[in-house]
């Protein structure tokens, strides 16, 4: 068994340890499993990573919440063909 010695910033080390954390797995689990993924196929061909949005998508969503939280003044149509009509005027 070998020891490899990883240098990072603080901050760094810190959100590492978090991430691994939340999917449950040592910083070390993480190297190991790194490493004999990378040596046997050749590549990094994994990704592990929680769902993050962008911030196009981070945009939307606030938009979603103004529109939800104005929904009492939002126009309402009977009728697809009544809501096309006024997107055509």
């Amino acid at each position: 068994m070998a020891n490899i010695t990883v240098t990072l910033n603080d901050s760094d080390k810190k959100r590492l340890s978090d991430f691994c954390d939340q999917i449950g797995i040592s910083i070390s689990g993480l190297f190991t499993m790194f490493t004999k993924t990378v040596l046997r196929e050749g590549e990094i061909p994994f990704r592990i990573g929680l769902d993050k949005p962008n911030r196009a998508t981070i945009r939307t969503m606030k938009e979603g919440d103004k529109i939800l939280k104005n929904l009492h003044k939002a126009k309402v149509y009977d009728s697809v063909e009544e809501a096309l009509a006024e997107l055509k005027r």
